[in-house]
């Protein structure tokens, strides 16, 4: 599988759309051609998954669904976080693929995607660095150095015993 990130941007939540406080990323899958969003950072508080949900099965889920809530992402998710659906809503709302359903914020319909997929097309080429995995390979380095440390101190503090 070769898969880039080929668009970061930022959006405000589905109840407060004029404030940006989600990050998004969009991906390609080269050899599926499916375009794949997630959530990467939310400066608004409330817990979320980062995991890339793609958007045929995005199109299949809410495909002859008239109106929708958000709620309907729910099942596209490991994660069970409350907002995981919302958030991702938000980000599809950001890209034109959910409309609004008459004048309230949180019904939709779901929008073109053959103009998303053409506007997608100039970034086809991109392949942005994966901050997410940077972060947590980050993290993971210094989860590894408090160990050594950790094991260190034990090491240091045990005495030998007499024999």
């Amino acid at each position: 599988m070769t898969f880039n990130i080929i668009k970061k941007a930022q959006c405000g939540k589905v109840s407060n759309p004029d404030k940006p406080t989600l990050t998004y990323n969009i991906g390609h899958d080269t050899d599926t051609k499916d375009f794949q969003f997630r959530i990467t950072d939310n400066s608004g508080g409330g817990f979320f998954s980062h995991e890339w949900i793609g958007l045929l099965s995005i199109a299949l889920t809410v495909e002859n669904s008239g109106a929708f809530n958000a709620n309907i992402f729910t099942e596209l998710f490991e994660s069970k976080s409350a907002n995981n659906s919302g958030f991702l809503a938000a980000a599809l709302k950001a890209e034109k693929l959910l409309l609004p359903h008459r004048d309230t914020k949180r019904l939709h319909k779901f929008g073109n995607v053959e103009a998303f997929k053409k506007s997608m097309q100039k970034l086809l080429k991109v392949s942005l660095p994966d901050e997410v995995a940077e972060r947590e390979a980050a993290k993971e380095a210094k989860r590894i150095e408090l160990e050594k440390k950790l094991k260190s101190v034990k090491k240091s503090n045990e005495t030998p015993t007499a024999k």
